[in-house]
């Protein structure tokens, strides 16, 4: 598996926004956000696994857990190449969101840096 997410493109050449996914069952959940230091603990065991480079931040973010939504518990990376409409929309709408020291808004933040660490991230959420 690639640490960089495949973004999927129509026949057109535009990028795909959406396509057919399965989410996690919220009862397989915890109740509450992680810890910031839980959620990079495990990207960072996750990236080893995967054999990537774990002082590439761009590997490490794309395997944190996403702690809030439909798509809690699927990965930052997951998100990107199956829900990119969702992503898009996520970064643009934190763009009113004040970063304030919580585990949920550390998480946010993360998936952002990691979404707009691609130029196709950037392009679609300006």
């Amino acid at each position: 598996m690639s640490l960089r997410p495949k973004f999927d493109r129509l026949p057109s050449g535009e990028l795909r926004w959406i396509t057919q996914v399965q989410m996690i069952s919220p009862g397989s959940l915890p109740t509450f956000s992680q810890e910031p230091d839980v959620v990079e603990r495990e990207a960072v065991a996750a990236v080893q696994k995967l054999g990537g480079d774990v002082t590439c931040r761009q590997h490490v973010l794309g395997q944190y857990k996403i702690q809030f939504g439909k798509y809690r518990g699927h990965t930052s990376h997951w998100v990107v190449e199956n829900a990119l409409g969702f992503a898009a929309y996520l970064v643009y709408d934190l763009r009113k969101e004040v970063q304030v020291n919580t585990s949920l808004t550390a998480n946010k933040f993360a998936f952002k840096e990691f979404v707009t660490s691609f130029p196709q991230g950037k392009f679609y959420t300006e």
